[in-house]
């Protein structure tokens, strides 16, 4: 199990906030095949169809992972589409990583209450949201810690529904 940690970054006024110098440079399309064939691999577990890569998608993902490495700020956007971000330390942590540290919150999804149990599982959910059909994401780095951002359309985690 992976441990991972928000921490803040500083104030507004600290000017080692700042982003590393990469900003708007797309994900790598290896970074994206990894991202995507790991968020298939959980699909697949449960039985349904892959998803596909947006770039339209992975463009507002950019966009928004760059915004939260202005401030090394840690929250949702308000795009309209699916959202998982995750923030870990650069060098140690792989994408790879982080999408599995959203997989692995399957044991905290109780199939039966459609309920996480003992923990978040929302994150798990949105990636096996049966619906979702496209997924694309982009990171940002701030003050020595990655940040990635996925979005996915159509948005998964809708009240009274199940993911699959």
């Amino acid at each position: 199990m992976l441990l991972l940690f928000t921490i803040s970054c500083g104030d507004d006024d600290d000017d080692s906030n700042i982003p590393d110098e990469n900003m708007d440079d797309p994900i790598e399309s290896t970074d994206a095949e990894l991202i995507l064939k790991t968020h298939n691999e959980y699909r697949t577990a449960v039985g349904i169809d892959d998803i596909k890569w947006s770039e339209e998608l992975a463009e507002s993902a950019q966009a928004w992972a760059d915004q939260l490495a202005v401030n090394c700020d840690f929250e949702h956007s308000d795009s309209g589409f699916g959202e998982n971000i995750w923030r870990g330390t650069e060098g140690f942590f792989t994408l790879e990583d982080a999408v599995n540290s959203w997989g692995e919150e399957e044991e905290f999804y109780d199939v039966d209450s459609n309920e996480c149990v003992g923990g978040d599982c929302l994150h798990y959910t949105q990636i096996v949201w049966e619906n979702t059909t496209e997924v694309g994401c982009g990171t940002a780095v701030c003050n020595g810690f990655l940040v990635l951002v996925c979005q996915y359309n159509p948005a998964g985690n809708i009240i009274g529904q199940r993911p699959y």
